[in-house]
């Protein structure tokens, strides 16, 4: 088997040995250039070559299975199927788990993880061309979380060439665990937006992605309140972004979107405010919010979802509001009962939506297409 790929976001091919942020001891040496800790395979297998000499045991997950990695003098081999797409990965030596220098990061369950991107024979996500947007951070002092706040912005490749026109904004929401970065690393949204517009599937427009995991400093102390979102978006990050950059400026030139904990902030935002927003996506999608810490139901919402916002689908003006309404979910995805449950919410409520179910998970594999499906519908 002849090796066709390696590592897509970070280069290893000068790299030295990874050191580990445990009490393990390992040598590392200061000029041997290590061999590629993985490559993958004609056939799409990963091939696993860690250098770990001084480990007794060296333990590797993904998130639903355990891979068993064989000692072969310094390094810790195997190779295996692991499927297609986004891949995280979990390891132990020696019973540390550890974020090791051998994987990309990202973040997903409130911390850095590794992880790994097989390429999709059927969805390639690949830079085409030499025309690429850009991805920048920026900030601001929050008055409702009493800190300083970052968001993430994708600007269309023609951004910088043209700054005189006002471009379309999609505000863009990662879910439970996850960060402002979360969509530009482990979901590559830059990547399927430059992909999209080249091949003149979408017209440009930008994308902001703010920190939906907020927190109030409170009596000294740093506490998640994920239902300010909503406010903190409508009174300080709309504003400043649309003050400050040639996004929005209209109903007709914004939207919002979400997955998981995001599609129940967008729910909730679209919903109290449907005069700010045409365009609507909520991806392996809630409507009623079962998050524990809610502000209404402390988590125990009843099943015919009785929360006050929804209220605003009873209007019957709620299908004018919005030119797109896109819920999907994936056929795998551990909370599709709930997702098939909400549907008898939007036929009583009599909304019109464009549904879709995707094959997969409750992750990128499946979030990703969501969202390139979502971007071909939006501002036409």
């Amino acid at each position: 088997m002849n090796q066709i790929y390696t590592s897509d976001l970070l280069s290893f091919q000068k790299r030295l040995a990874p050191t580990v942020d445990s009490d393990v001891v390992i040598d590392r040496p200061k000029t041997e250039i290590l061999p590629e800790p993985y490559v993958i395979t004609h056939e799409r297998k990963i091939r696993f070559k860690l250098y770990y000499p001084n480990a007794r045991k060296v333990e590797m997950w993904d998130y639903l299975k355990e891979y068993k990695l064989e000692k072969n003098g310094d390094y810790w081999c195997g190779e295996f199927d692991m499927g297609e797409g986004f891949i995280a990965i979990f390891l132990k030596v020696d019973g540390t788990s550890i974020l090791s220098e051998f994987f990309p990061i990202g973040y997903g369950g409130n911390k850095a993880i590794n992880y790994i991107d097989v390429p999709e024979q059927d969805h390639p996500i690949e830079l085409l061309g030499e025309n690429h947007g850009s991805v920048l951070s920026d900030f601001f002092e929050s008055k409702i979380t009493g800190q300083l706040e970052r968001i993430m912005i994708y600007l269309p490749p023609e951004y910088m060439q043209n700054t005189e026109k006002k471009y379309p904004v999609l505000y863009l929401q990662h879910g439970f665990g996850e960060s402002e970065i979360s969509w530009s690393t482990t979901g590559k949204v830059n990547f399927l937006m430059d992909n999209l517009i080249a091949a003149g599937k979408i017209k440009p427009f930008a994308i902001v992605m703010g920190n939906g995991m907020v927190k109030q400093r409170i009596d000294g102390e740093l506490k998640l309140n994920r239902a300010l979102y909503g406010q903190m978006l409508v009174e300080e990050i709309l504003p400043m972004i649309e003050k400050k950059y040639q996004f929005g400026g209209s109903k007709e030139k914004r939207g919002m979107a979400g997955l998981s904990m995001g599609s129940v902030q967008t729910t909730r935002t679209i919903c109290a405010h449907p005069e700010l927003f045409s365009e609507v996506g909520i991806f392996s999608g809630f409507l009623r919010d079962r998050i524990v810490g809610d502000e209404e139901h402390d988590g125990i919402v009843p099943k015919s979802g009785g929360q006050s916002y929804l209220k605003a689908m009873d209007d019957a003006a709620f299908n004018t509001y919005f030119h797109t309404f896109f819920r999907c979910i994936g056929d795998e995805d551990w909370f599709l009962p709930r997702f098939l449950e909400e549907d008898e919410i939007i036929q009583t409520k009599g909304v019109r939506e464009i549904r879709k179910i995707y094959h997969g998970g409750h992750d990128w594999n499946v979030w990703r297409p969501c969202f390139a499906d979502f971007a071909q519908m939006i501002f036409r």
